[in-house]
Parts: C-alpha cells; sequence; structure tokens
C-alpha cells in the first residue's frame, strides 16, 4: 500500500458484488426449504428469476435506457425475494403476476434502481396478497418430492392455526414453531449474520427490528393469554427472514444511525401488532411498506449534528 496524504477518498463495494453476496446468504434456508418442502421451490424460483428479467428488459427497451442495469443483480435479488416469502403451492402465474407487479410498479414507476421509496418484493408480495388471498394461503404438509406419490398436502401454518385459536378464544401458550421451522429460521439468521459481518447489511437494521419484534411480542403475551409466547411469535413467520434480507434494504431504509434503529424497532414492533390485531396472519410485508413510507420523516429528524 502506497502511503498519502488527505483527502483520501472512500469507495464502496460494487453494487454487482453487493448483491451476489445477497444471494449466496440466501442459500442455507433455499437448501432448508428444498429439503423440508420439496424441488418444487427450485421451479419457483427459476419461474420468478426469468419474469424479472424479461420485465427489466422490456422496461429499459422501452425507456430506451442501456441495459446494463441488468447486470447489478438489483431485479436478482427482488425476484428471489419475493419467490422466497410466496408459499410453495403458489401457482406459476402468480409468481409471475407478483414479479411484474414488483419490478414494473415497484421499482421502475419510481425512475429505477435506487429511486424507490418502497421495497419492491414487498409491493409485489402485497397486491399478490390483497388480491389473491386464497392462493396465498397455505403451506404443504408432506414434503414434495420424486419418492412421494401425493404431490402435496396442504395444511395451515402455525400462524394461520394461532389466528383460528385466537378468534376462538382458546390459549396459545403450548403453540412453538416446528423444529423444521427452527432450522429455517436459523439458516436465514446465519445468512444475515454473514452479510451484517461482511458489512453488505447494516447491523443496526438487523437487530433493532428483532428487538422491535421481541419487545411488541413480549408486550402482546403479557397482556394476555390468547398470543403466542414472543419465542414461537419470532420463530414462525417471515419475522427473522424480514428482519435479516428485507428490512436491510440500503434503498427503502432510513439512512442515518438513528434513524436507522428507530426504522428497524418499527417494522418489528408493527409486524408482530399487525400479526395479532389485523386480518392477516403475518404483517411483515405491510410493516415493510409502512416502515417506507415514514422514511422521509424519520431521516430529518434523526440528522446527526456536528460541531
Amino acid at each position: 500500500m502506497t502511503p498519502s496524504t488527505s483527502p483520501y477518498l472512500h469507495t464502496a463495494p460494487p453494487l454487482r458484488r453487493v448483491m451476489l453476496q445477497v444471494a449466496a446468504a440466501l442459500i442455507p434456508g433455499v437448501l432448508v426449504l428444498i429439503w423440508w418442502q420439496g424441488s418444487r421451490w427450485l421451479g419457483q424460483l427459476a419461474v420468478a428469476v426469468a419474469a424479472a428479467y424479461a420485465c427489466e428488459t422490456a422496461v429499459l427497451l422501452m425507456r430506451k435506457k442501456p441495459l446494463a442495469p441488468l447486470r447489478d443483480g438489483s431485479v436478482l435479488i427482488t425476484a428471489l425475494l419475493l419467490a422466497l416469502s410466496l408459499p410453495v403451492l403458489a401457482p406459476w402465474w402468480l409468481v409471475v403476476l407478483g414479479t411484474a407487479f414488483a419490478v414494473l410498479l415497484g421499482k421502475h414507476l419510481y425512475g429505477g434502481l435506487g429511486q424507490n421509496p418502497f421495497n419492491p418484493a414487498m409491493v409485489g408480495f402485497a397486491v399478490l396478497l390483497i388480491s389473491f388471498p386464497a392462493q396465498m394461503s397455505g403451506m404443504p404438509a408432506a414434503p414434495v418430492s420424486l419418492l412421494n406419490p401425493v404431490d402435496a398436502t396442504s395444511a395451515a401454518t402455525l400462524l394461520d392455526h394461532s389466528r383460528t385459536l385466537r378468534i376462538a378464544g382458546e390459549s396459545l401458550h403450548a403453540l412453538y414453531p416446528p423444529w423444521q421451522q427452527q432450522l429455517l429460521v436459523a439458516a436465514w439468521l446465519a445468512g444475515g449474520i454473514w452479510l451484517t459481518t461482511t458489512r453488505a447489511a447494516d447491523y443496526r437494521l438487523l437487530a433493532s427490528t428483532l428487538i422491535g419484534a421481541t419487545l411488541c411480542a413480549l408486550a402482546f403475551w403479557l397482556g394476555g393469554a390468547t398470543t403466542l409466547n414472543p419465542y414461537a411469535q419470532l420463530g414462525s413467520g417471515a419475522i427473522i427472514f424480514g428482519a435479516c434480507f428485507i428490512a436491510t434494504d440500503p434503498v427503502t431504509a432510513a439512512t442515518t444511525p438513528l434513524g436507522r434503529w428507530l426504522y428497524g424497532i418499527l417494522v418489528g414492533a408493527l409486524a408482530i401488532a399487525i400479526r395479532n390485531l389485523g386480518n392477516f396472519p403475518d404483517g411483515v410485508a405491510f410493516a415493510i411498506l409502512i416502515a417506507n413510507g415514514l422514511v422521509p420523516l424519520i431521516d430529518p429528524l434523526t440528522q446527526p449534528r456536528y460541531r
């Protein structure tokens, strides 16, 4: 290294490398999903990626823009996150439709990469959840594999089951996430922690989201017997996945250090609140979108002051 005098120029890592790191961090969780629920996940991921690149190419050509953004990996991450957020039994047309909404409305409607105020993957997911609630519910109760003669058997998730019992006024203290779900949570968390160690993601966003979710879940649990305990709340649904890979999106999250703590706490608390008070069994997507909309208020109020 050649010594030199100031001023020094800080160079950020290339966007493509960061996107590839995020894709690599998703691999452990994808492998667990394939082992647990079958190879159908590979087809769903492939359909989402193909649809995302097709939509991205079409929009760039219509806008008469260069095709260089196809190589930065941003549309790949959008497709992967959306596909992993959808149920594995989702029909192929639902995956294509959600990906198109994510790329066209969530990203290019606002000008493209870096200008979108809302997370594109969550935009596509929210549109599908509101428009097609029946196709967006249910999960395979038996592994889907070549050795299994039955394609799939659907069953309610822990959140669906807990919501049914909560409406009936029954106690939920005995409900805990199954060991397969715990293994998946560990895989997502390992990928998220690796991203923070390589500085591809901000640890503040990951930690604050989990803190907000834990505190809100604890408040609900202490407030009545008809809610899941905090351990089951964090171990089920998309809380860990959202905290590791969606809340850490640097484009749509708050930018100041204090603002990122507040942003993450807001995401975690809203996700638990929507899950326990709303009509949907999980509220991570809506929590992310609401927090995205509040970023223009969070950043100005948390600007650091220098003397």
